[in-house]
């Protein structure tokens, strides 16, 4: 039997938190930039990333985007954007703010998942 001398390395990624606001059934265009933990942004030319939107943290989803090999912007520099379509939000409270959250998620080729961005998202009456 051979011996294996590898060693693991436990890595913790830390998501960014921003929270988001927009209004009830308005078009709303986010551009995504992926970065390490030194700021730097990650290549993402191979991988998938989502953004998903759900009523809690851990709860159901309400809008799910996914971006593909071949559908970010700037794949090279982590730059990737999603489209928050006017029906998207719709699901909204007509007369009061509601409160989702949201997260960033980066897929890469081996299936590994990496979580970037999480924060609250916030959907506004239309005035």
């Amino acid at each position: 039997m051979t011996e294996c001398n590898q060693s693991c390395v436990d890595v913790c990624v830390v998501p960014d938190c921003y929270n988001l606001s927009i209004v009830r059934g308005t078009y709303n265009r986010f551009q995504i930039i992926l970065t390490d933990g030194d700021n730097k942004a990650i290549a993402i030319n191979n991988d998938t990333v989502e953004f998903i939107i759900k009523d809690d943290p851990g709860g159901s989803v309400i809008v799910s985007k996914s971006n593909g090999p071949g559908d970010h912007s700037d794949p090279a520099n982590g730059t990737t954007i999603f489209e928050i379509e006017n029906a998207d939000s719709l699901a909204a409270n007509e007369t009061t703010s509601t409160y989702w959250s949201y997260e960033v998620r980066r897929t890469n080729p081996l299936g590994d998942v990496f979580v970037h961005i999480t924060g609250q998202f916030t959907v506004r009456p239309t005035i």
